[in-house]
């Protein structure tokens, strides 16, 4: 599979963006409603003695390779143009994937793919191309007030060699070529063919130097360059700021503590002492010469791969994790040159914090990792609406107002950078918002906080409700698959939450709390099936057991739950009040009851056997783990030590004394809960100890946040060995520090006692926070088969044990788990008994949500913070009041807002490729039958047919020519794939399509060429439907793809489907119909 881009020459490209332009209102796949359209700015500016419509613009590297990239970051508001960095080197082999920008940047990508004389034409056809699209969108009558800006690198011999010179006077005298673009617009668009295109593409360039490149060079490149009459930035490293500080700043301000970074890098590049005279004398002499000099700041920052995702032992990092530390350095050199320096600024600058940059001073602000997540180019929209808004509420008029302060705004900055959660590690909890399917074809739009809900709850749909108000609809749609909303709405994990598509811009939607808010401010009266008079028995009242019931009930079925404790919950009961109030879990069981669901409480069940005998029709277990394990070490035994679930059930009571000092042992959820519950009674602060460090923690982050939010201490890799006491009392705990060893079974380092470690934590009472057992009295003498821990054995998909009409959940089937787990096996149970007993899944009808494609487009390229919920401050947790607030009304809408809506359409893939290689393309939705064929009497008849279903309209199409598989569009797709290889592939390139063996499309005259298992096959759109031919037979299929006839050409054996051929049909179709920009690509 070739790697090299293809660029394509200008009137292939000029056709593509002004019949896309007039067909579509979009160009290059970026509909017209996300351009920036010219107006008046109050930032505006001037740079080299030339307008500047906007301060920002790409910088040099993937957005800035190709005419279409360039193209599409000015479309959407960049006015200033960094040109990707060229050097004399210019037939390199860039190792692949290059790119990753999962969360902080990183790449292996440091220089031009192209040759220089591509890189050249690449920059000249883009400046054509934008000032043609400038008068075609009606913005001529505005200044073109825009600035490309050259970057070359990366020694003083390479820079002074013919070939670098040639480039540089290309650009700077491009008459040559821009006299071939005029013949092309005489032949092509003639309306265009007179326009006033300006020669001299760019009067300045950025230089980029290697590492380790000593001073006198940079400056003697720099003095050359100025003396050629270039206005000349010099980019500086980020190592300018030393070791020491560097080092600090990740590790110790923002806990990026896995970046190693070798002394030699800081050893080769430009020291600070240095760099001081060096910017004093260039910026005398470009005075000198009537130019101007500054610094870009900065470079990426080369350190170890540390990561698994790129090739190679260095890797360069840019993003959110640079910020700080080049605001430190922009600081530094500011005080230093006395406020005298013109700073380039690119590092970690998104819409949030440029306002901020910009306010300091700097000019221009460029941008690389932040428009290479999903968003893209759009970003720069919110970029420019940012800098807007804050130049309104200073009251600036101008950037020179606007940075009046550029001192006390960059002091200010420097020191806040260092605090911002923004650009701390933790920042960051989330995982990539994937799912675990492999890419296919087609059909490919998910939601991951679908996928990763246990219960499979349809969360866009739920919060798109609540966005336009319509809670009824939401509480619906969430009982359609949840029927504990008010209980999940308070401790569900939130799996979702933890794959939020958010996750690239921010933070994620406040699910949870939104489910809380519909089910809070929300009644709906469900109406149960008929009854069918049979009967199901539901042993334990907890999640699982309560899941069941409900949809059981509400298909008709009676149900009865027999619970042996005292109060419905099961475990959730136990809960303290802070986590979850009793009235919450009274609220789901009340919804319960209305449909007939009957309880009885304190009534254990001997066996299941039992119930069947009593004239049930099924019966469901969900009995949990109520049993909990022990440390087993001396001193254990006895009154002061308990466990958590019994520490829970006297606090419920009000019958637990703790003393004042309180040791936990564990780190799950359970020891966070029951720490934060000590504190409460003890007014002190609770020590929680865990064998293992805090990243193996299997509590949620967030709880792990909230125990020392709250006062509390996390003793790290420490485990007890014995419970001292003063006659019967606790009186503290002996511990051993650990050290972490190799992986255990489940993935976590087992920790490793160190000898002669041991050390004493005073205290009054220990609580046992380390797991759970099952209560294994019910299955004393049953036949029910048990895992060696006790679990019940259940078929995975419909909860039924080895015993028939007996089926299991939860806690009992799992193992101590989560509550939304346990809701969704007692559905999947429910469903499952519904099914053996021959009646319908009950169904509830939520209004189906519409969503505005363009509008969830400019929602896509906007960060937004969280609107909640609130958290009671520490101080104010001294009762048991609930820690996290409801939300109001308004704010529950904009949080709601906030979804993205990923069921409704997702284009990530687009949105991330730079050279805008994958596109949206839409066809057809059906279930099609696929023949299949075989040869019987020298004749091809169909024996069989297949299905082929497509589900969404919207579908990917990757144009191959464009991309240099960078890697990008993998990190951020939703599935487990790659969209350049796994999505239809079209190429331009007549050659590159013959090298292909498989997934391999041609377009030429209306007929789409195909590639697979080395075999050609092509199909050709007719007025009566299609042709598809191969070696093999030639197929006509009608307009609704059914075979009209069949020819054989040359018998085959066994049978052929003609997959291909419907698959091709469908492509060929939805290009024709929503792609007219390629078919004039692919037009000769």
């Amino acid at each position: 599979m070739p790697t090299e881009l293809r660029p394509l020459p200008f009137e292939k490209l000029l056709r593509w963006a002004l019949t896309e332009l007039r067909e579509n209102q979009s160009i290059f796949g970026i509909p017209r409603e996300l351009f920036y359209e010219p107006r008046s700015e109050p930032f505006s500016a001037e740079i080299f003695g030339e307008a500047l419509a906007t301060p920002i613009g790409p910088s040099a590297g993937p957005h800035t390779q190709m005419s279409q990239n360039i193209v599409s970051a000015w479309l959407c508001g960049g006015r200033f143009i960094e040109l990707k960095t060229v050097q004399i080197l210019d037939d390199l082999t860039i190792p692949r994937p290059c790119i990753d920008a999962a969360d902080e940047g990183y790449n292996v990508e440091w220089s031009q793919e192209l040759r220089l004389h591509q890189s050249a034409r690449e920059y000249i056809h883009a400046w054509a191309l934008i000032h043609i699209l400038r008068k075609a969108l009606g913005w001529d009558q505005y200044p073109m007030a825009t600035v490309f800006n050259m970057s070359v690198g990366y020694n003083l011999e390479g820079i002074k060699s013919p070939a670098i010179q040639g480039f540089l006077a290309q650009l700077s005298d491009a008459s040559e070529a821009l006299g071939e673009i005029r013949e092309i617009l005489r032949r092509e668009a003639p309306e265009f063919a007179d326009l006033e295109i300006p020669t001299k593409i760019s009067k300045s360039v950025t230089l980029s130097t290697m590492h380790g490149c000593p001073p006198h060079e940079i400056e003697a490149i720099a003095e050359f360059l100025l003396e050629k009459g270039f206005h000349t930035f010099v980019k500086l490293n980020p190592t300018l700021l030393g070791k020491d500080r560097v080092m600090r700043i990740l590790h110790d301000h923002l806990g990026f503590r896995e970046i190693e970074i070798p002394d030699s890098v800081f050893e080769h590049d430009l020291q600070y002492e240095d760099a001081l005279p060096l910017i004093r004398r260039l910026r005398k002499k470009a005075q000198d010469l009537g130019l101007t000099f500054g610094v870009k700041l900065t470079n990426t920052l080369a350190m170890r791969n540390h990561r698994e995702v790129l090739p190679g032992e260095e890797i360069y990092m840019s993003g959110r994790a640079l910020y700080p530390i080049t605001m430190n350095l922009f600081w530094r050199l500011f005080s230093d040159l006395d406020g005298d320096i013109h700073v380039s600024y690119s590092a970690g600058t998104d819409a949030l914090n440029l306002p901020t940059v910009i306010s300091c001073g700097a000019l221009p602000v460029t941008a690389c990792t932040d428009l290479l997540k999903p968003g893209g180019y759009a970003r720069f929209s919110q970029w420019l609406s940012e800098l807007r808004e804050s130049m309104r509420r200073a009251g600036a008029k101008s950037l020179a107002e606007f940075t009046e302060n550029r001192a006390e705004n960059l002091k200010k900055a420097a020191e806040e950078s260092l605090k911002n959660p923004r650009y701390k590690k933790n920042f960051f909890l989330g995982e990539l918002p994937k799912i675990p399917d492999g890419l296919s074809f087609f059909d490919c739009i998910a939601a991951p906080c679908v996928a990763a809900c246990p219960a499979l709850q349809d969360v866009p749909e739920y919060v798109g409700h609540i966005a336009r108000g319509d809670l009824r609809a939401s509480l619906v749609t969430i009982l359609a698959r949840n029927p504990l909303p008010a209980v999940t709405g308070y401790v569900c994990p939130a799996f979702c939450e933890k794959r939020c598509t958010r996750w690239n811009y921010e933070k994620p939607v406040s699910i949870r709390a939104l489910k809380r808010f519909a089910a809070e401010n929300a009644e709906v009266e469900l109406q149960p099936a008929p009854a069918t008079g049979k009967k199901v028995a539901v042993v334990g009242a907890g999640p699982a057991g309560l899941s069941c019931a409900f949809y059981l009930a509400l298909a008709g079925v009676e149900v009865t739950v027999f619970e042996a404790g005292a109060e419905p919950g099961g475990m959730i009961s136990l809960a303290p009040a802070f986590r979850l109030p009793k009235e919450a879990i009274l609220a789901d069981v009340r919804r319960l009851e209305k449909l007939g669901v009957i309880f009885h409480f304190r009534s254990p069940v001997k066996s299941a056997q039992e119930l069947l005998e009593q004239g049930f029709d099924a019966v469901f277990l969900g009995l949990g783990f109520p049993e909990e394990a022990k440390l087993g070490i001396p001193g254990e035994e006895g009154p002061g030590v308990f466990g958590a679930l019994e520490f829970f059930r006297l606090l419920g009571a009000g019958k637990v004394e703790l003393g004042q000092k309180v040791v936990v042992v564990g780190g799950g959820n359970t020891a966070m809960d029951a720490a934060r519950a000590a504190w409460r009674l003890t007014k002190n602060p609770v020590t929680v100890i865990y064998r293992r460090t805090r990243a193996e923690m299997p509590a949620h982050p967030e709880e792990v946040e909230e125990l020392l939010r709250e006062g509390n201490e996390l003793l790290e890799l420490v485990s007890p060995v014995r419970i001292l006491r003063e006659g019967e009392k606790v009186s503290g705990v002996v511990c051993v520090r650990n050290r972490l060893g190799e992986p255990g079974p489940d993935g976590r380092p087992k920790p490793i006692p160190i000898p002669g470690s041991e050390f004493e934590i005073p205290a009054d009472a220990v609580i046992v926070a380390v797991g759970q057992r099952p209560e294994i009295r019910f299955y004393e003498g049953s036949s029910l088969v048990l895992h060696p821990d006790g679990r019940l054995v259940v078929d995975p998909e419909t909860g039924e044990t080895n015993l028939y009409r007996v089926y299991g959940g939860g806690d009992a089937a799992r193992g101590p788990a989560t509550v939304i787990e346990a809701v969704a096996d007692g559905r999947r149970a429910a469903f499952a008994i519904l099914k053996k007993l021959g009646l319908p899944y009950p169904e509830l009808f939520p209004v189906p949500s519409s969503q505005d494609h363009l509008e969830l487009k400019r929602k896509k390229a906007q960060k937004v913070m969280p609107f909640g919920p609130e958290l009671l401050p520490p101080a104010e947790r001294g009762n048991f009041a609930v820690v996290e607030l409801p939300f109001d009304p308004q704010k529950a809408r904009l949080e709601a807002e906030r979804c993205l809506q990923c069921r409704t359409i997702c284009d990530k893939c687009v949105e991330v490729c730079p050279n805008r290689a994958n596109l949206p393309y839409i066809i057809r939705t059906g279930i099609f039958q696929v023949p299949i064929l075989a040869v019987e009497e020298g004749t091809a008849r169909i024996v069989a047919t297949e299905e082929l279903t497509i589900t969404q309209e919207r579908q990917i199409l990757h144009l191959d020519d464009l991309c240099n598989d960078c890697g990008n569009c993998a990190t951020f797709c939703v599935h487990q794939g790659k969209p350049y290889q796994d999505k239809p592939r079209l190429f331009f390139d007549p050659a590159s399509y013959a090298q292909e063996e498989g997934n391999a499309f041609f377009l030429k005259a209306g007929e789409l060429w195909r590639r697979e298992g080395g075999k050609e096959m092509v199909l050709r759109h007719t007025p009566n439907g299609f042709i598809f031919s191969d070696e093999e037979v030639e197929v006509f299929l009608g307009p609704d793809l059914s075979v009209q006839k069949i020819l054989l050409r040359r018998v085959f054996p066994g049978r052929k489907s003609l997959r291909y051929a419907l698959e091709m049909a469908l492509i060929l179709e939805g290009i024709s119909r929503s792609l007219p920009g390629l078919l004039e690509v692919c037009r000769g």
